[in-house]
């Protein structure tokens, strides 16, 4: 009897540790997802700002476009000069650069971007992996667990 209610006693403190386990590991699974949609948004943004820019090259000069001044309010101006582009580059700072330069950076950004996603795609699915090698076990635990009660 002394051993089953030890048996008993370890199997419990085995599938409070798993479930611990599998919580954190949901968690860590949900903040890679929500790095990775962020990851992808920016991506998103990068590839719509070097379209433009190909655009702003090719048949920009002269077109009226309608330019963001906050709170979702746009003013219509005139395309001038197509020969540069401001250009931010963190922190607050700009710099006027040829449109050229710019997609290379954005290119740049793009490749870096890509190479974090398919870290942060990696770490999920090894997460991933080591859910569904520990939800049986937790399973099994606590269908043991439910058995030695009854």
């Amino acid at each position: 009897m002394a051993a089953e209610t030890k048996t008993q006693l370890q199997n419990s403190e085995r599938l409070k540790q798993l479930q611990d386990e599998l919580r954190s590991l949901i968690a860590q699974a949900d903040q890679l997802r929500s790095q990775i949609d962020t990851v992808n948004a920016i991506i998103e943004d990068l590839f719509a700002a070097s379209e433009i820019l190909d655009y702003i090259a090719k048949e920009g000069k002269g077109k009226t476009v309608l330019v963001p001044i906050g709170a979702g309010n746009f003013i219509k101006a005139k395309i001038e000069d197509t020969s540069t582009v401001v250009m931010a580059v963190g922190g607050r700072l700009s710099i006027e650069t040829s449109i050229e330069e710019a997609k290379k950076a954005i290119e740049s950004r793009i490749e870096t971007l890509e190479r974090i996603r398919l870290d942060l795609l990696r770490k999920l699915e090894e997460v991933n992996r080591r859910i569904n090698e520990i939800l049986p076990k937790v399973e099994e635990l606590a269908r043991q667990t439910q058995g030695q009660r009854a």
